[in-house]
């Protein structure tokens, strides 16, 4: 029985070696990887992100386009105007910067080192009501301060 087994091997053998290979013979391709896909989507959604929070004008850059428009006045001295009271200096509320802009997006001042534009709280109590071109008036907890750089 081996004797037969064994023909039938060797000529299932020779008959591999003097065929032309056929589809059938040829081995099934790989799957293509999918991590390029991922990798995309993950790029386009924090593209979308990042183009929303420059939109939302939060981070917004002057390149210096509205030289005319805009006026940056730097002085770390403290400057008061208005209702002067102690109270007032104890708070240290120190206006480093006003850049000011005809458009309303485009104005922030810096109080204290820190960047804020109109309506923004600069701590409990502390709001920026409205930034002029050479001071800020602030909202503190009902009273009205106008501060200079």
């Amino acid at each position: 029985m081996s004797t037969i087994l064994d023909a039938l091997k060797k000529s299932e053998q020779e008959r591999k070696l003097n065929k032309v290979p056929t589809l059938a013979d040829m081995p099934t391709p790989r799957e293509p990887s999918r991590w390029p896909l991922y990798l995309g989507s993950v790029i386009i959604v924090l593209l979308v992100v990042l183009t929303a929070v420059l939109l939302s004008g939060r981070f917004v850059v002057d390149s210096g386009a509205n030289q005319a428009d805009s006026r940056v006045i730097n002085n770390d001295s403290l400057g008061l105007t208005g209702e002067d009271t102690a109270t007032d200096r104890e708070q240290d509320i120190i206006v480093n910067v006003v850049s000011y802009s005809e458009a309303p997006e485009q104005r922030f001042v810096m109080i204290n080192g820190k960047m804020f534009r109109e309506n923004e709280f600069v701590r409990a109590g502390l709001k920026v009501v409205k930034i002029r071109q050479d001071s800020v008036e602030l909202n503190n907890r009902g009273q009205r301060l106008i501060r200079k750089p």
